[in-house]
């Protein structure tokens, strides 16, 4: 790839309509057309899939050669197909007052959290780690309910939800059975990506960033975790988003972030009481066989990008599980399938099963673990 195609493609992932820097570029003689379409379709994922209907639309290129270059017949056919905020706005969480294993989703805005989860949803329920999968009467039903709509099962082809809102959390109450017929309680807690963010704004006094929404987030937070938490058995897990390293949000980079995210959690005593387990999902990771160079495993890859960017948010996730006797501790590659043009998705579960599998296993918490030496070792792809 030369540097003039690099810099493009740069500005183009910059540029708020990227289909009007596209064709400018193009008729401006800076690429063809056919490099333009080599581009597209050697990443799916340069253009959204609106920009890519612009595209086709404009004469840039057609539907065919985009068919003929490797893209799936049924991505062409939903080109233009934007996410709508489809998802419902939450209600107020007081407390968890059931007896179930409560498990926590946290991470940054768009890191993926609420696709993961819809990912999960559908593993649950593909009869291939549980048997089944009952949603009971509970805060979070609707929520996942049009989440479920969303991402049907193995194969399904659906376009990705937009953003929920600011300050939702949701709770759901389901019944996981496994192979052998007996059931485990769980409630999934899928926490507002700005509320992990809040408790940064809010101990830093960044109050330019903080709302009142924020603050009864805050407050909902503190009561179902410090000052009114259940005695169940609780599994936190961290979301990073492969690829996005250096992504800021409001001012602070990810890694701030979850490192904060982790501490916070660690000094209102959420971590030493009643948790079980401790975990960091790496969403995205379909990008990296894509991104690993020549001759490298990928497990060596992810492995070493993540060692770079997050030596000290990992080590404490290592560290609090040695040291209050949580399972976990090791990242695990997620990704929810084939993604394409941005929002376009063939659901695939295969990861996602190993999530259900942990929410349905049997943890001892008395029993401390030892501390890893010398980083840790994905073994996935």
């Amino acid at each position: 790839m030369t540097d003039q195609i690099k810099t493009f493609c740069t500005q183009l992932r910059k540029e708020d309509d990227s289909f009007e820097y596209a064709r400018k570029m193009v008729e401006e003689n800076h690429i063809t057309r056919e490099q333009l379409l080599k581009l597209v379709c050697e990443d799916c994922n340069l253009l959204n899939s609106m920009a890519v209907k612009k595209c086709v639309d404009y004469g840039l290129f057609s539907a065919q050669d985009l068919i003929d270059n490797g893209i799936d017949r049924n991505f062409v056919d939903m080109l233009g197909m934007e996410s709508e905020d489809v998802l419902p706005d939450s209600g107020y969480i007081e407390c968890i007052d059931w007896k179930a294993k409560e498990v926590y989703f946290w991470g940054i805005p768009s890191s993926g959290k609420t696709c993961a989860l819809g990912t999960i949803l559908a593993a649950a329920r593909g009869g291939n780690v549980a048997r089944s999968m009952r949603v009971e009467k509970c805060q979070g039903q609707l929520y996942q309910i049009i989440l479920s709509q969303i991402f049907k099962r193995e194969n399904f082809y659906c376009i990705l939800p937009g953003r929920t809102s600011v300050d939702s959390n949701f709770a759901i109450r389901t019944v996981l059975e496994d192979m052998q017929g007996n059931d485990h309680p769980v409630t999934l807690i899928d926490m507002a990506g700005e509320l992990f963010c809040a408790t940064l704004w809010n101990e830093q006094g960044k109050t330019e960033n903080l709302k009142e929404r924020h603050k009864t987030a805050l407050e909902e937070f503190e009561n179902m975790l410090v000052t009114k938490k259940s005695n169940n058995p609780k599994y936190h897990f961290f979301i990073i988003e492969y690829s996005e390293d250096d992504k800021k949000y409001r001012g602070f980079d990810q890694d701030v972030y979850l490192e904060h995210g982790l501490q916070y959690l660690f000094e209102k005593g959420v971590l030493t009481d009643a948790n079980n387990g401790l975990y960091v999902i790496v969403t995205k990771t379909d990008l990296v066989q894509r991104n690993t160079p020549k001759g490298m495993d990928p497990n060596d890859y992810l492995t070493q990008c993540l060692e770079m960017r997050y030596p000290n948010f990992l080590n404490l996730l290592n560290t609090y599980c040695g040291r209050f006797g949580m399972s976990g501790g090791l990242p695990i590659p997620f990704d929810i399938g084939e993604v394409c043009f941005q929002n376009l998705c063939q659901v695939k579960t295969e990861r996602a099963q190993r999530i259900v599998e942990i929410l349905m296993e049997e943890h001892h918490p008395n029993v401390k673990k030892k501390e890893r030496k010398g980083g840790f070792r994905l073994k996935w792809f």
